[in-house]
């Protein structure tokens, strides 16, 4: 495809809350990345398309899909460092590289999402606290600025862009392709051992102490899911799951080293958006999560598929239909260790406000990163979705905005949808260091995204 080819098209997040006919242009050579870039003053980059919100939406101008530049280039089995390019799915990287014995060190809760998309957005997985974000197992990317000049990046050649490139919300560049450091399992396989808690108070004093597993070892994977039911004394109890992978050890003698994987998913397809407000109510949320609560009940160990552990929300392709044709809408922030009250509170308010989440996640965070917009600090995190039709009034998380805020923490940018941008500078205090290297990679000020303009991202 050239840069003259485009098409129209309309797109949204995954969390489909917003919806925009865009002229799309998805070259498929590195000449025509340039050339498309070069065609137009105004331009957002697009990978899957499953931010939740509109930071793959433009403001203004043409979007470039990168779907298309989707090769991985080298696979080094020996240190298991692969080349790949910035359309490339986790999910392919994966079906390569982990019946070699090789496993992406970070994933998050899906495999649908491209190379570019997760350094643009520095994703997280469920073993921050030992492997950290995506971002740290990048040994080197490809960057076109807007003037159309290449640019390789890495740690120790031109960090400072480099790591404003990790988290930057594809605003500095198009990523072009990316060097990763892969961490080697003998199986594709997952030991998970299932605990419930009965306060948020257990749920943190839980996950503290698998945090110490954690840091000795990167392949700890661990998630509280909290019970949207509770209230007072048992408010944030919740279903921790952990799971490391499984060793040859613990494989029963007919069990495979590799598991077969399922066919091919049809998650690239969208099932259709259930009409009105679909199957999300107060009264279903709830009964859903009674049900979970108790067919979840502690397991001393099971053997479960690698990519099914680390990847749930694979299993719910269709989710987002499920919050009928407003869509859904995920909050995630982190706050400090010691601003754990933050959490209570934050649960309560939805709690009295009848906003009960159809799901609630809480991760320990282990460190931050050099990436000036990168999400993760030292702390918790907790995500909640919550049907879109419920947060019409943009006021009715900005409480949670300022205590979050208050609190010296964030929201996550790749998740975001409706944060008061007044909050945005003290959330991310380093923006304006960032702003200034955007500008260098930007001279020719084209890169734009309708989160970019909303929040007020560039100067």
């Amino acid at each position: 495809m050239t840069s003259d080819d485009s098409s129209t098209t309309e797109l949204s997040g995954w969390g489909r809350t917003t919806h925009k006919h865009c002229q799309v242009r998805r070259p498929d050579t590195d000449g025509g990345v340039v050339d498309a870039v070069l065609a137009d003053p105004k331009v957002t980059i697009r990978g899957a398309g499953k931010s939740y919100g509109d930071a793959a939406l433009p403001g203004e101008g043409v979007v470039l899909d990168m779907t298309a530049r989707d090769r991985i280039i080298s696979f080094d089995q020996g240190n298991g460092v692969i080349v790949a390019e910035a359309g490339v799915l986790l999910r392919e990287i994966a079906e390569q590289a982990l019946p070699l014995g090789w496993l992406l060190p970070v994933m998050p809760g899906t495999e649908w999402i491209t190379v570019g998309g997760a350094i643009a957005s520095d994703v997280h997985g469920k073993n921050h606290p030992g492997a950290g974000s995506f971002g740290r197992h990048v040994r080197w990317l490809a960057l076109l600025r807007s003037d159309g000049v290449p640019t390789q990046l890495s740690p120790g050649q031109d960090a400072a862009a480099f790591w404003s490139t990790i988290g930057g919300m594809g605003l500095t560049g198009v990523i072009l392709q990316a060097a990763i450091q892969l961490h080697r399992v003998e199986t594709g396989w997952a030991v998970r051992q299932r605990h419930r808690t009965g306060s948020l108070a257990e749920t943190l004093s839980l996950l503290e102490a698998l945090a110490t597993h954690q840091q000795a070892d990167p392949n700890h994977h661990v998630v509280a899911w909290l019970d949207a039911r509770s209230t007072g004394p048992s408010l944030g109890r919740s279903i921790v799951d952990e799971f490391h992978p499984a060793t040859t050890r613990d494989l029963p003698a007919a069990v495979p080293p590799f598991p077969e994987r399922r066919g091919r998913s049809t998650a690239a397809r969208p099932v259709r958006s259930l009409p009105g407000p679909g199957l999300m109510s107060r009264a279903t949320i709830l009964a859903a999560s009674a049900t979970r609560w108790h067919l979840s009940r502690s397991r001393k160990s099971q053997l479960v598929p690698l990519h099914s552990a680390l990847c749930p929300l694979d299993r719910a392709e269709s989710w987002p239909a499920a919050f009928g044709r407003g869509g859904l809408t995920q909050y995630q922030f982190a706050v400090p260790r010691e601003e754990a009250a933050v959490l209570r509170e934050v649960l309560g308010y939805l709690s009295t406000g009848r906003m009960a989440p159809a799901l609630a996640t809480l991760k320990n965070l282990g460190f931050g990163t050099a990436g000036p917009l990168s999400f993760p600090i030292p702390g918790w995190t907790l995500a909640v979705d919550l049907p879109a039709r419920w947060l019409h009034d943009p006021e009715a998380l900005r409480p949670i905005d300022k205590l979050v805020a208050a609190a010296g923490g964030r929201v996550y940018l790749a998740k975001d949808a409706l944060t008061d941008p007044d909050l945005i500078p003290v959330m991310y205090p380093r923006l304006p260091g960032w702003q200034r290297m955007q500008a260098r990679l930007d001279p020719e000020r084209r890169w734009t995204s309708a989160l970019a303009e909303r929040l007020g991202l560039l100067r």
